[in-house]
């Protein structure tokens, strides 16, 4: 009796669909939530970053304000320093006129006392003419007894009044040049003390000032202090968040190697329903979908190559900057397939890719992320299993782009950021 092997192939067909369309949604619900939250810290850790170079540069200003007052108080220290050389040396002066002064002063006194003596002197004379009688100088010449008598009463007379004259001269010009001196000496001494008061005035002005500037810089200590607290709690938020970010990462690859081990599971089933229905497939491409290729990889979509992987002039920003990717144009809406099979990791926004989608493999044992970014349409969400050269998207302009096109990155690994294992696709594809 021949068995039909009809029924068999069915229920294989059957029971691989089964497999293919059981994957939790939970899975991708989940990955999704991880995409997220990423961006969500990575969001964080920028804006934190921000804050620390804001507070960086005002600790940095704080010092610069420091350092000018450090300046202007050693400025002001100096001209405090010359001051009270100044004051130390007027004061000297000071001491020395007073010294002086004093000096004057005794020689006034011993003046006085023969000025005093010279007195007593011309006193004694007149006493000794009122004794006499009130004698006049003519009496002193008439009462001469002989001419030469006469001669000498007259010669004493003369020498007496000369001597009387020069005394009294004596003591004027005494007097005067003390008098002079003293006050010579006074207004110096004046002009000293007032020298002096100026510059006790400016030195309680500069102490004044560099009080001031004291307390500034006690001020600007006090500020800079809660600044750099206040960083290094933002710095501690930021390795928080760096933490929080490296377990998310930890979290999504394990999710992804937990989808694509579904994946590898959904695509035994799909070969098995294959071989159970003769080997006959499909491939729901557009027309202008490129053909697959054999291997592992195939082309992601039809067009012009129009920008190699590496260095280059970013069309935008005009900046030299490394390209994670190669680019290839064609109009809007071109099919996008996916280069290998695999499961879709990530689709929808997502910074200046615009749309985009992430479809990560396990081939011969080794995990890849190929991205697809600047797309107009996607066709498939979070946990699709694909095959390779099936539709994923439709070519567009969206994120930052200047024209129609694909751009096409691989990374070994799960998928980090642009530079984290990155490889050249050409490596894996041929256009």
């Amino acid at each position: 009796m021949k068995i039909s092997k009809k029924p068999f192939r069915i229920l294989m067909t059957t029971a691989a669909l089964v497999l293919a369309i059981q994957m939790p949604v939970t899975y991708a619900a989940s990955l999704s939530d991880l995409k997220d939250e990423k961006s969500e810290v990575e969001e964080q850790k920028d804006q934190l970053s921000n804050e620390i170079k804001e507070k960086s540069a005002e600790i940095d200003s704080i010092k610069s304000k420091q350092e000018t007052l450090l300046n202007q108080i050693t400025q002001i220290t100096d001209k405090i320093t010359n001051t009270n050389n100044e004051i130390n040396q007027v004061t000297q002066e000071i001491e020395v006129a007073t010294q002086e002064i004093e000096t004057l002063k005794a020689d006034i006194v011993a003046l006085q006392e023969k000025i005093d003596q010279r007195n007593e002197l011309l006193a004694e004379r007149a006493r000794a003419l009122q004794a006499n009688g009130q004698v006049s100088f003519l009496d002193v010449l008439l009462g001469a007894n002989s001419f030469v008598d006469f001669i000498d009463r007259y010669s004493a007379v003369n020498t007496l009044m000369d001597a009387d004259r020069q005394i009294m001269k004596e003591q004027k010009q005494d007097q005067d040049k003390l008098e002079e001196q003293k006050l010579t000496l006074e207004k110096t001494k004046q002009q000293l003390e007032s020298k002096k008061a100026e510059l006790d005035s400016l030195k309680a002005s500069l102490n004044s000032q560099k009080q001031e500037k004291d307390s500034l810089i006690v001020e600007l200590e006090a500020q800079q202090k809660q600044i750099a607290s206040e960083k290094q709690v933002l710095e501690e938020q930021y390795e928080e968040a760096v933490e929080i970010s490296d377990e998310i990462n930890a979290q999504i690859a394990a999710e992804q190697k937990r989808l694509l081990e579904i994946a590898r599971q959904q695509e035994e089933a799909r070969k098995a329903a294959n071989a159970a229905n003769g080997g006959n497939s499909s491939n729901s491409g557009g027309g202008s979908a490129p053909a697959v290729s054999a291997g592992n990889w195939t082309k992601p979509a039809n067009g012009r190559y129009t920008s190699p992987y590496g260095a280059r002039i970013h069309p935008i920003t005009g900046q030299y900057k490394f390209h994670y990717g190669i680019d290839i144009a064609n109009s809007t809406g071109t099919p996008v397939v996916s280069a290998a099979d695999g499961v879709v990791s990530y689709a929808g926004r997502l910074s200046t890719f615009g749309n985009v989608v992430m479809v990560t493999h396990s081939i011969e044992g080794q995990i890849f992320t190929s991205v697809y970014a600047h797309l107009n349409s996607i066709n498939v969400g979070v946990g699709t299993q694909v095959s390779k050269g099936q539709q994923i998207a439709g070519m567009g302009n969206t994120g930052g782009s200047t024209g129609t096109h694909l751009h096409f990155e691989i990374h070994v690994g799960t998928w980090v950021k642009q530079s984290v294992g990155s490889v050249n696709p050409l490596n894996y594809i041929s256009l």
